[in-house]
């Protein structure tokens, strides 16, 4: 449960910085990985379509680079594996109430002064729930993904926008949450910054 938990959300951390003229609505734009050796790589052709569908939402218009306006240049990567010692407790069931008592005494007569003792059992129905906790300690490997967009004007290499998204997590391929974190990204486009969580079908 707390697996799946987990990998439903995709927490990431966005910096968007933006001088986007404001009629950039309608202008064309060429996405390209960088540097330039990826653009020929099948995973960035498998990522390349994320990322132009997330600018065709904010309204531009994707192009071959011949008629681009405007240039997008995405990085992507993905750190090495940092281990972590954590502290979890569940709790502990058992019976809190009911079940078998017992009765016992002595009793005297008030007329004859004897003394009798008495003893017996009687049952209700127990009740349970927790009674404690057991702690535990266990070790969580995580990764932290990063990609950064360069937007610029073609013609005078003008940035108008610069983004960068980090996103921590247990899924160490970046292929599986690629469409995640690009937007996460575009959720603050083009000039917010923030923290963002988005819903994650990641399958890692």
């Amino acid at each position: 449960m707390l697996f799946l938990t987990s990998c439903a959300r995709l927490t990431a951390d966005v910096q968007n910085f933006s001088i986007l003229p404001l009629d950039y609505v309608g202008k064309r734009l060429a996405v390209l990985g960088y540097p330039e050796k990826i653009n020929k790589s099948l995973e960035w052709n498998s990522y390349k379509p994320v990322f132009e569908k997330q600018f065709r939402k904010q309204g531009f218009v994707i192009s071959s680079l011949d008629n681009a306006d405007y240039v997008a240049f995405v990085t992507y990567g993905i750190g090495d594996p940092q281990t972590s010692t954590h502290i979890g407790s569940v709790p502990v069931y058992g019976q809190t109430g009911g079940g078998t008592t017992t009765h016992s005494g002595t009793v005297s007569s008030y007329y004859s002064g004897g003394y009798a003792s008495y003893y017996g059992t009687s049952y209700t129905m127990p009740t349970y729930g927790v009674v404690g906790t057991s702690t535990y300690s266990y070790d969580a490997t995580s990764y932290t993904r990063t990609v950064a967009i360069n937007l610029v004007e073609k013609g005078s290499n003008k940035k108008l926008f610069e983004g960068k998204v980090t996103s921590t997590g247990a899924c160490s391929m970046i292929g599986e949450v690629i469409d995640e974190i690009a937007e996460s990204m575009f959720q603050k486009f083009p000039s917010g910054s923030g923290r963002v969580v988005v819903k994650s079908e990641a399958d890692c």
